[in-house]
C-alpha cells in the first residue's frame, strides 16, 4: 500500500481524539477560572487542601501540554508526511497517560475523604473507595509501560487495561456520590423536607460522580465499536479534565452554600459535618 494512503489512514483515525482534545481545551480554560475563583475566595483553606489543589492544578496544565504536542505532531507535522517515524507515538502520550492517570488518583482520594467526614469515619466504604482508586491507578500505569515499550497506537487503543480503568473510575465514582446521596438524604438527617442548602449539597455531592461516570461509561461503549479509527481517543482526551473541574466546583459550591446556611439556618449544626460545607480552618 501507498506510504501515503498508510498515514492519511493514520491521521484520520485520530478524528475522535482531536474532537476530545479541542473539548479538554475548553475545559482547560474552565479549569484556569475555576483555579482562581478558588484561591482568592479561599485564602484560608488548609495548607495540606490548599497544596493538594494547586498540585492537581498544575498536573493538570502539563497533561495539556502534552496533548498539544502530541496532536501538533499528529495533525501538523506528519499530516502530509510518509516517513515511518510519523507512525510512532511520541513520549508526549505516554507522559499525558501518566499525567492523567495521577489526576485521577489523587481526586479520587481528596473524594474518599469527604466521604470519611459524611459517612462519620465508615472505614469500610472509605476503604473500598482508596482500593478501588488505588487498582485504577495501576491499571493506568501499566497501560503507560505497554504503551512505552510499543510507542505503537493500535497497542494503546486496544490495550486490555482500558476496559478495567474505565469499569474502575465508573464504580469508583457511584460508590463517592451515591454514599453521599445516601448519608445527605433527608430523612436520614431527620428533616422530612430538604432545605435550599440541603438540596444544593446534595447536588454538589452527585456532581462529584456523574459526569465523570458518564464519560468512562462512554469510554467502555467506544472500545466496544471502535475499529481502525481510535474512538476511545475521544474520552480519553477529557476524563482526567472532568475530575480536575468536578473537585474544583465541589470546592468552590462551599462560597454560595455559606451564604445560605448564615441567612437562613434550619437544621441543627451537628446533622452534617461542617467541614463538607464551609471554609477550612485558618492555616497554622
Amino acid at each position: 500500500m501507498d506510504p501515503a494512503t498508510v498515514n492519511y489512514a493514520y491521521v484520520k483515525g485520530w478524528g475522535p481524539g482531536a474532537i476530545g482534545f479541542i473539548i479538554s481545551l475548553w475545559m482547560s480554560g474552565v479549569t484556569a477560572g475555576q483555579m482562581t475563583f478558588y484561591l482568592k475566595t479561599f485564602v484560608n483553606d488548609r495548607r495540606d487542601i490548599k497544596a493538594a489543589v494547586i498540585l492537581v492544578f498544575v498536573l493538570d496544565m502539563f497533561h495539556t501540554y502534552c496533548s498539544c504536542g502530541l496532536f501538533w505532531q499528529l495533525l501538523i507535522t506528519c499530516r502530509y508526511n510518509t516517513i515511518q517515524q510519523c507512525l510512532i507515538l511520541p513520549w508526549d502520550i505516554v507522559a499525558g497517560i501518566f499525567l492523567s492517570s495521577t489526576i485521577s488518583f489523587i481526586v479520587q482520594w481528596f473524594y474518599a475523604y469527604r466521604v470519611w467526614i459524611i459517612s462519620d469515619k465508615n472505614w469500610k466504604l472509605t476503604g473500598t473507595v482508596l482500593v478501588i482508586s488505588l487498582g485504577q491507578y495501576g491499571l493506568g500505569i501499566a497501560t503507560m509501560v505497554t504503551t512505552a515499550r510499543s510507542r505503537s497506537a493500535l497497542v494503546f487503543f486496544t490495550c486490555p487495561y482500558e476496559i478495567p480503568y474505565a469499569v474502575a473510575s465508573m464504580v469508583c465514582d457511584v460508590i463517592i456520590s451515591g454514599s453521599c446521596l445516601f448519608y445527605l438524604r433527608p430523612g436520614r438527617t431527620g428533616v422530612k423536607r430538604a432545605s435550599t442548602h440541603m438540596q444544593h449539597l446534595i447536588v454538589v455531592s452527585l456532581q462529584m460522580g456523574v459526569l465523570t461516570s458518564v464519560v468512562a461509561i462512554v469510554w467502555l461503549l467506544l472500545y466496544v465499536i471502535q475499529a481502525t479509527r481510535f474512538w476511545t481517543g475521544f474520552a480519553s482526551a477529557i476524563l482526567c479534565k472532568t475530575n480536575v473541574n468536578s473537585m474544583l466546583a465541589v470546592l468552590n459550591a462551599r462560597k454560595s452554600m455559606r451564604s445560605q446556611l448564615k441567612d437562613h439556618v434550619t437544621i441543627e449544626p451537628t446533622i452534617i459535618p461542617m467541614t463538607v460545607v464551609s471554609e477550612s480552618e485558618p492555616s497554622v
